[in-house]
Order: structure tokens, then C-alpha cells, then sequence
């Protein structure tokens, strides 16, 4: 009997201590450069400005700190898996494609948006007055060389599109353009706008694409974004009424069908509350709200709050990392040990326990590291050994990079409350 309490005192504890693990990873301050700041900001401005609205006001604050030129273009980008096919499962690290994207682009004035599904917004904008002049081949260029660099050094393949010119306060026209080649787009291709423009022997069936635009929805394909373009286009040209009746009545069908055969919560539409802004807009402005509207409809996705533990990997990689943490161990290490590639082991981990593997077993080290620094006479140099890194100046950085506070002042303030206690 006291063998069995024993086990399930054991299990209690290690489930609070995987638990609360999880929960560090959550809410670990998480040190950010002033390099690292400024890419927030160009991320926040490239979202607000196509997916949230961003008043004159706005754009002219965005354009001073970022140094944004009063006209440009905009280039999106989708990642494709290795079977060319678009996926919404990314492994790459945002913040890295962010700088690598900045340095490809460094002679340009360039503002890097974030990676949203699997595709991201570039805005090139500049003040010349030449700007215009050979834009369809000189952007075009610069977009080969950007696919073939984030192929050669990120090994993926990409689809790649580039949109009009316009004035900084009217940008959005140029993301349209881009997004509506997407219809039309192949795996390592460049389209220019114009050129699908020019098509005049596409003919158009409205319900057919309505159809597959739902059905695109529902199984999360991110061609659900093309089929609502071209859905778009076709509206534009029509009254505001028109406009009206047909946007509500896709919303309404977009939010219906990701509600469908969805594990997560997915919030209901205040349908009130797009009638009544609805009523306030029109042209162009209805178009851009819908596109607005449709991307919050459908890239709403439940947080991760809880690791998968039932899953054999993820349950095998947790007992391998209790035992082992403190050894040498990489990703390509620990795939091996459960017998998969590093690359599916990679995306596996990450989908079911909404971390980096890296990360999981950095915060794990920490995690241990407190510990021992609560309820020992061990030293930092100790501790740092004993949780698996060799270098104590390194293991400070990592700890306060999770924790917030190095792990002498973590000693010293877990001191303070424990003799006040």
C-alpha cells in the first residue's frame, strides 16, 4: 500500500512539475534587444496596415520611426512544404526569417511584415521619381534572387508575388494586387499584377467558387485567401449595395465553416456589428474591410494552454529529457532516440506542445536550475554544470533570458523570502 501512495505521489509530482514547466515557458520574460524591438514595430505596422486599418495619422507616426518613403509595393511571399503543396505548418523561426529577409533586402528601404499562416508581407518603398520606371523587370529580378537565397539557405520553396505601385496611405491597393496572383501562382514562380490582368479568357463562376472557397475554409487550406480575392474582384466593380449583401453573406459562410468539425473555440460573428460599419463604408472601403474581416474570421486558432503528453513521442522525449537533460543533447540527438527524421520530430514537437524543442529543454535546464539553487548550498558555477552547459556566463544569459534575473539575484532574492518566511 505504501509503495503504491509512493508511486502516485511520485507521478503527482512530476505531472505539477511538466505542468509548471509549461507554464514558465508561457510567461518567461523573454530579453528583447533594441534591434528586436524595431522589428516588432515594422511587424505591427505591416499588420495593422493591411489586416487591422491604420488612420493617416498612424502611417504618418509608422513612416518617421521606421523611415518609410512616401510610395512603394508589395511583395508576399508563401512558403510551400517540400511537396510543393501550401501548408500552414511552419517550423522557421519568424524573428530569423525576419532578419535574414532585412539583410537580402538591405539596399532597399524595406518594412518585413509577420509570418501569418504561411505567408509574409515585404513593402520596398522609396521617394524617386524613376521609381515607376522598369519596375515589372527590376522587381521581378529581386524577387528570383530572394527565392532562390531563401531556398538555397532555408530549404524551402516558394511562391512569390509582387503588386502595384502606390502612395504609402493607399498601400493596400498594392497587397490586393499581390494576393489576388495567388490564384494564378506555381511553385517557384514570380507573378507580376499586371500580368494576370491582362487575362482575359478566365471566365468566372461565382457559386463554384464560392463552393470551394467554403470547402477551403473548412479544411483550413490557406487557398481559401485566393479563392476570396477572386470573389472580390468580381465585387468590385459593382454597386455598394451588391457589395454589402455578397461581403456579409461570405463572412457569414467563413465563420459558418470554420466552426465546422473545429476542436477549438472559434468566437461567433456580431453580425449587428457589421451591418452597423457596413452602412458607414463604400468602394473600395468595403473590399478592404471584408479582407479585414475575413483574415480575423479565419485565422483565429485556440493557444496552445497544455502539452499532448498522450502522444508516444512527446510522453518518450519527456522521460528521455528527465533522465538525460543534463547531458550534450541536440534535436538531431533526440530524433534519433525516437527513431524519427529531426525534420518531422521538429514539426511534431512543436505542434503538440507549442514550443521549439531548444526552448523546451533550455526552459527545462532552467527549471532544474531553480531548483537546485532553491534547495541546495550549490553554487551558480555548480548548478550550471550540473544542468547540462559548460559555460557559466552563458547559463546566466539563458536563465535571465527565461527567468528576468540572473541567477546570483534569483539566489539572493529566494534567500530574502525564505528567511522572512
Amino acid at each position: 500500500m505504501n509503495s503504491r501512495n509512493n508511486n502516485q505521489l511520485n507521478f503527482s509530482k512530476q505531472k505539477d512539475f511538466w505542468d509548471s514547466l509549461q507554464v514558465d515557458m508561457l510567461t518567461s520574460s523573454q530579453e528583447m534587444l533594441s534591434y528586436d524591438y524595431l522589428a516588432f514595430i515594422e511587424r505591427s505596422f505591416m499588420f495593422s496596415i493591411f489586416f487591422r486599418g491604420c488612420s493617416p495619422l498612424e502611417v504618418a507616426g509608422f513612416q518617421n520611426i521606421l523611415g518609410i518613403k512616401e510610395s512603394g509595393y508589395v511583395i508576399l511571399i508563401e512558403i510551400l512544404d517540400q511537396n510543393k503543396s501550401a501548408t500552414t505548418d511552419i517550423t522557421i523561426d519568424t524573428l530569423t526569417l525576419h532578419y535574414y529577409l532585412k539583410n537580402q533586402l538591405q539596399q532597399k528601404s524595406c518594412t518585413v511584415g509577420p509570418l501569418i499562416t504561411n505567408r509574409i508581407s515585404i513593402l520596398i518603398s522609396s521617394d524617386s521619381d524613376c521609381f515607376e520606371q522598369n519596375h515589372r523587370e527590376d522587381s521581378i529580378a529581386l524577387c528570383q534572387e530572394l527565392g532562390r537565397a531563401l531556398e538555397t539557405n532555408f530549404h524551402i520553396s516558394v511562391m512569390i508575388n509582387i503588386g502595384g505601385i502606390q502612395s504609402i496611405n493607399s498601400i493596400y491597393t498594392s497587397f490586393l494586387d499581390a494576393l489576388s496572383c495567388f490564384f494564378y501562382s506555381t511553385p517557384d514562380q514570380i507573378v507580376y499584377y499586371l500580368d494576370i490582368k491582362q487575362k482575359d479568357d478566365i471566365q468566372f463562376d461565382y457559386q463554384l467558387t464560392e463552393n470551394h472557397l467554403v470547402e477551403a475554409i473548412r479544411l483550413r487550406k490557406t487557398e481559401s485567401y485566393n479563392y476570396f480575392g477572386l470573389i472580390m474582384d468580381w465585387l468590385r466593380p459593382l454597386s455598394d449595395d451588391t457589395k454589402r449583401n455578397k461581403i456579409l453573406e461570405i463572412l457569414v459562410l467563413a465563420n459558418h465553416a470554420m466552426r465546422l468539425d473545429s476542436q477549438n473555440e472559434i468566437k461567433i460573428m456580431n453580425y449587428m456589428g457589421y451591418l452597423n460599419q457596413f452602412t458607414e463604408l463604400s468602394g473600395n472601403q468595403l473590399i478592404e474591410f471584408a479582407f479585414q474581416s475575413f483574415i480575423r474570421i479565419t485565422s483565429y486558432v485556440k493557444p496552445q494552454n497544455s502539452i499532448d503528453y498522450t502522444n508516444h513521442i512527446v510522453k518518450a522525449t519527456r522521460e528521455y529529457l528527465e533522465l538525460h537533460y543534463a547531458d550534450d543533447i541536440s534535436l538531431e540527438n533526440m530524433a534519433a532516440q525516437v527513431n524519427i527524421s529531426p525534420q518531422y520530430f521538429s514539426k511534431l514537437i512543436k505542434k503538440t506542445t507549442g514550443f521549439n524543442f531548444i526552448d523546451w529543454l533550455s526552459m527545462l535546464r532552467v527549471k532544474k536550475a531553480k531548483e537546485l539553487l532553491t534547495n541546495s548550498n550549490l553554487t551558480v558555477k555548480e548548478v550550471c554544470f550540473m544542468v547540462g552547459y559548460k559555460d557559466p556566463n552563458y547559463f546566466s544569459r539563458i536563465f535571465k533570458k527565461r527567468i528576468g534575473i540572473t541567477p546570483s539575484e534569483y539566489v539572493k532574492t529566494s534567500s530574502y523570502f525564505n528567511n522572512k518566511s
